[in-house]
C-alpha cells in the first residue's frame, strides 16, 4: 500500500463517528421529549381524575345536606360544582329543588352571636319581604315582582336564595296566566309576554312540564298567525297542532286556536278548489267537511260544497235494456199438445 492510503481510511472513520454521534444525540432528544409528553399527559389525567373525584364528593355531600334540610349548605356546594363544571349531571336539577325548598321553608330563628359590631336594622327589609310573600299568596304576580325589585335594590344580599325562589314563582305563574288568559289577563291574553316571563323564570330554575309545554304551544300559535291570509296551508298545519292540545289558546284577538283552525280549513279548501285538475279540486271536499264538523259554515259554502260534490261524483247513467231475439235450435223436436 502507498503512504496515502492510511490518511483516507482515517477520514472515513472520522465521518462515521460524527454521524453516529448525531444519531445518538437525536435519539436522546426524541426520547426526552417523549418522556416529557408522557409525564405531562399523566399529570393532566391525574388532575382530571382528582377534579372528577372532588366534584362527585361535593355532589354526594350536597345530596346529604338536601336530605337533612341543610339547604344553604347544599346550595353552596351545588353552585361550586356548577361553576367548575356547568354540565355536571344532576347539579342544576338539584339546585332548583334546593331553591324552591328554601323559598317555601321558613328561615330558622338563630341565636345571635354577641359582637361588638352594631346589628343592622333589617326591619324595613323584613317588611318588604313579608309584603312580597303576601302578594305571592294572593296571586298578585306583578305586584310581587315590583316589591321584590324594590327589596333587591335596597339590599341585594337579603335572603338572596329565598328571593330568587320568589322571583321564579312570580315569573312562572304570571307567564302561565298571560298565556292562558286567566286572572288579571282574562280579557287580554298576552302570548309574547307570557313567553318572556317564562324565559326569565328559567334563570332561577328549570321550568316544569306544564309551563314549558304552554310556552311551546304559544310559540306555535304566534307562528301560525304569522301565516294568516298569506299561506293557508301553513296556518292550517300550525293551528291544527295547537288546537289538538290547547283548543282554547288565544291571543289578544281572543280568537281561539280551534276557531282559527276551522277558518284555515275553509280557506285552504278554497285554494285547492281553484286547482286546474278535477282530481285536485275534489280534495277540497275533505277540508270543507272537516271545517263543517267544527261549526256552522259561512254563507255560500254549502252551495260551493254541493256544486263541487256533484262535479266530482256525477250520477251514473242507467243502461237501456237490450232486446235479444230468441233463436230456435233446428235440432229440437217440437212438443205437440194433444
Amino acid at each position: 500500500m502507498s503512504d496515502t492510503q492510511p490518511t483516507q481510511i482515517k477520514s472515513k472513520n472520522r465521518f462515521g463517528f460524527v454521524l453516529s454521534l448525531f444519531i445518538l444525540l437525536g435519539a436522546l432528544v426524541l426520547g426526552s421529549f417523549g418522556g416529557y409528553r408522557l409525564g405531562l399527559g399523566a399529570r393532566v389525567n391525574a388532575a382530571d381524575a382528582t377534579k372528577i373525584q372532588s366534584l362527585a364528593e361535593q355532589f354526594r355531600f350536597a345530596q346529604q345536606d338536601f336530605d337533612a334540610r341543610h339547604f344553604e349548605n347544599a346550595r353552596q356546594r351545588l353552585e361550586f360544582i356548577i361553576n367548575a363544571d356547568p354540565g355536571y349531571p344532576g347539579a342544576s336539577d338539584l339546585l332548583a329543588q334546593v331553591l324552591v325548598q328554601m323559598a317555601i321553608t321558613p328561615t330558622p330563628t338563630l341565636t345571635p352571636t354577641p359582637t361588638i359590631t352594631p346589628t343592622p336594622d333589617l326591619r324595613e327589609q323584613e317588611t318588604i319581604f313579608a309584603q312580597a310573600q303576601q302578594q305571592l299568596d294572593g296571586g298578585d304576580w306583578s305586584g310581587a315582582l315590583a316589591t321584590l325589585d324594590g327589596l333587591r335594590k335596597r339590599d341585594p344580599s337579603y335572603r338572596a336564595a329565598q328571593v330568587d325562589g320568589m322571583y321564579y314563582s312570580a315569573l312562572r305563574n304570571r307567564g302561565v296566566s298571560q298565556i292562558l288568559g286567566t286572572g288579571a289577563y282574562a280579557d287580554s291574553p298576552n302570548l309574547e309576554g307570557g313567553i318572556y316571563d317564562l324565559t326569565l323564570a328559567e334563570r332561577f330554575g328549570p321550568l316544569d312540564g306544564t309551563s314549558d309545554g304552554l310556552r311551546s304551544f304559544a310559540r306555535q300559535y304566534i307562528q301560525g298567525a304569522s301565516y294568516w291570509e298569506i299561506d293557508w296551508f301553513q296556518a292550517m298545519t300550525y293551528f291544527g297542532e295547537v288546537s289538538r292540545m290547547t283548543p282554547n289558546l288565544r291571543d289578544a284577538s281572543n280568537v281561539t286556536a280551534t276557531e282559527r283552525y276551522r277558518i284555515a280549513l275553509l280557506r285552504y279548501g278554497d285554494v285547492v278548489a281553484a286547482s286546474g285538475k278535477l282530481n285536485d279540486r275534489c280534495q277540497a271536499l275533505d277540508y270543507w267537511s272537516q271545517s263543517f264538523n267544527m261549526g256552522q259554515p259561512e254563507a255560500g259554502y254549502q252551495d260551493k260544497f254541493n256544486a263541487l260534490y256533484a262535479e266530482c261524483n256525477p250520477p251514473t247513467a242507467t243502461p237501456e235494456p237490450i232486446f235479444v231475439e230468441p233463436t230456435i235450435d233446428p235440432n229440437l223436436t217440437p212438443v205437440v199438445t194433444p
